[in-house]
C-alpha cells in the first residue's frame, strides 16, 4: 500500500543537499508520508530521534502497509496517539517510562522490526548468528537486528557490518531504513 502521498522538491529542506548520500532516501520517505521535516524548511539530517519518534515512524509504516493511510489525530501529548496504536498493534509490548529519551540504534531496530509483518521482511541475506561484530546472538534486541540485516534493511556502518547498537541514530539513517522497509527494491544484499 505504499504510494506517493505528497511531493518533495529538492531544496525544500535547506539542509538536505541534492548530492548527499541520504538525499534520495529523504525524498522517498517524505513522499511516502513516512517522515516530516524538523521544520517546514529543515530536515536536520544529523539530528537524532527519540523513542517517541521511533514509535511514530513504526506506526506510520504499519498503518500505511495495512490500510494505505497514516491518519493519526493528535490530541494532548503529541505522541500518545502513536503509543496507543503501537500498543494495540503489538509494535511495542508495554509503555516506555520516558518517550523523550534518545533512541539507540538497538531500540530503533526493535521498534521498527515489528512495524511490518514477518512475511514483509523476507530474508535476502545470509547473516549467521554472531556474524555482526558488535551484536552477539544473546545481545539485547539481537533478534530484531539480525532480522533487519537478513532482510537487507540494515547493512552496518563499516566494511565489517558493525551495527553500533548503543549509539544514537540520525534522521538521515532513519530515512534510508524506512524507505528500505517500504520498498523491497531498495533493500541491500
Amino acid at each position: 500500500n505504499f504510494r506517493q502521498m505528497q511531493t518533495y522538491a529538492y531544496g525544500q529542506f535547506k539542509d538536505v543537499e541534492q548530492n548527499a548520500w541520504y538525499a534520495n532516501s529523504v525524498k522517498q520517505a517524505y513522499e511516502l508520508g513516512l517522515v516530516k521535516g524538523s521544520s517546514s524548511t529543515s530536515f536536520s539530517p544529523v539530528g537524532t530521534i527519540t523513542i517517541a519518534e521511533a514509535i511514530t515512524l513504526a506506526c506510520r509504516l504499519h498503518s500505511i502497509y495495512m490500510t494505505g493511510t497514516a491518519d493519526f489525530k493528535q490530541s494532548g501529548t503529541w505522541y500518545q496517539v502513536y503509543v496507543d496504536y503501537a500498543l494495540a498493534n503489538h509494535i511495542i509490548d508495554a509503555p516506555y517510562g520516558d518517550y523523550s529519551i534518545l533512541a539507540t540504534r538497538s531500540d530503533f531496530a526493535k521498534i521498527l522490526s515489528r512495524a511490518l509483518p514477518k512475511d514483509a521482511l523476507d530474508e535476502i541475506n545470509t547473516v549467521d548468528d554472531n556474524a555482526i561484530p558488535d551484536v552477539l546472538s544473546t545481545s539485547t534486541n539481537a533478534d530484531a537486528i539480525y532480522l533487519l540485516y537478513r532482510a537487507g534493511i540494515l547493512t552496518g556502518s563499516d566494511s565489517y557490518g558493525s551495527f553500533n547498537p548503543s549509539s544514537s541514530i540520525t534522521r538521515s539513517e532513519v530515512a534510508a531504513i524506512v524507505t528500505r522497509m517500504a520498498d523491497r527494491g531498495l533493500r541491500k544484499s
